[in-house]
């Protein structure tokens, strides 16, 4: 089949890397990857787009408004005539006229347009022939579609980059707490430093994995509070050694504005795979990924979670049994089960435009 994977921007996220490894993983396919990122103000992510040129993938930077006139299409594809469309929705529709204009066509003679949500909170459009959530709480989102066009397909992390965790540290030694994530409005609170400096965990270490506009603030406020024994910053960690820096921490610590609801974090999955348990608010998919007690702990507020790191740092016993449990419950979202999943959904579709029932897999 030929699939065509549209999205906003290919900057370096969470949805963009979910889009990188469906292509990658899915090679008996023949792919083109569409974004915009120039109109959009956002600079391609250059590990990206290395890693489609040596996978012989074209990847074009538009105008969405293209999308909308025939030839427009017709330019942008090149004659890539796509038997599948994964648009990797971020909340807004450029797409919308182009779905429209091919919606009343019989399957054999347009794409099928799946659109893959990486978005809470928001109901999603309608006229796509399928819809995939990466978290259960998204259900609410796409209310009035028929169940059996709706699949539930969590994002997965290639435990193969996490070598099985090395022996831990020595009793007594200090607790590195750790998060990694973009440092920009929404994926951080603004107030990160103070809340660390709130919570009062004696013998610990904060450290802050990633970078981005709001690191120069967040490193202006920690020297002004003198913490700079006490938190440090990586900056921006390359993909292929986040199992290393993941390797450091004793626990991460994944909160976000109090605005900001995540779907389904790879930070988190990442982390499982590391085997280092997690304490994050139980808010949005979070807990689709956390079970409390086993992998980590859920927090209802941000005083909760200072509570839940001082209990952490205060009996290493639970801390060890939740290390465990991180490891032990990564493979739940293997990269591996998530590539058969889309397969499996692909098998669908193909049996679709063909003509059979894929619920009786009949003609």
């Amino acid at each position: 089949m030929k699939i065509l994977s549209v999205i906003d921007s290919l900057a370096h996220g969470g949805a963009e890397t979910v889009l990188v490894d469906l292509v990658l993983g899915l090679r008996e396919h023949e792919h083109r990857v569409v974004h915009c990122s120039a109109v959009n103000a956002i600079a391609p992510h250059e590990e990206f787009l290395s890693v489609f040129g040596r996978a012989g993938v074209v990847a074009s930077d538009v105008h969405w408004q293209a999308f909308s006139r025939e030839s427009g299409r017709a330019e942008i594809l090149a004659g890539f005539d796509p038997d599948v469309v994964l648009f990797h929705w971020w909340g807004r529709d450029p797409w919308k006229r182009w779905v429209g204009s091919r919606r009343h066509l019989p399957l054999s003679r347009r794409p099928y347009f799946v659109l893959v949500l990486h978005h809470a909170g928001i109901a999603v459009p309608r006229g796509y022939d399928r819809y995939v959530l990466v978290a259960g709480s998204q259900r609410d989102q796409v209310g009035g579609v028929p169940p059996d066009r709706v699949h539930l397909i969590p994002n997965g992390v290639d435990l193969r980059r996490f070598p099985p965790r090395s022996a831990r540290r020595h009793r007594g030694s200090e607790m590195v707490v750790g998060r990694l994530s973009s440092l920009r409005e929404g994926k951080i609170p603004a107030d990160w430093i103070d809340a660390v400096a709130s919570y009062g965990v004696r013998g610990a270490r904060f450290v802050i994995a990633g970078d981005g506009p709001l690191r120069v603030a967040l490193e202006r406020r920690t020297a002004e509070l003198g913490h700079e024994d006490r938190v440090s910053f990586t900056g921006y960690v390359p993909r292929g050694e986040a199992a290393e820096v993941l390797g450091g921490f004793d626990v991460l610590c994944y909160t976000t504005a109090n605005e900001v609801v995540e779907c389904h974090p790879l930070a988190l999955l990442e982390a499982l795979a590391a085997g280092v348990p997690i304490v994050a608010e139980a808010r949005g998919g979070v807990p689709e990924i956390v079970a409390h007690g086993v992998n980590g702990l859920l927090a209802t507020s941000r005083d909760d979670v200072g509570a839940h790191l001082r209990r952490l740092r205060c009996d290493e016993g639970l801390r060890d049994r939740l290390t465990r449990g991180a490891r032990a419950t990564a493979s739940r979202f293997a990269l591996d089960r998530q590539i058969a999943a889309y397969r499996a959904l692909l098998r669908l579709i193909e049996a679709e435009r063909a003509g059979y029932d894929p619920r009786a897999w009949r003609w």
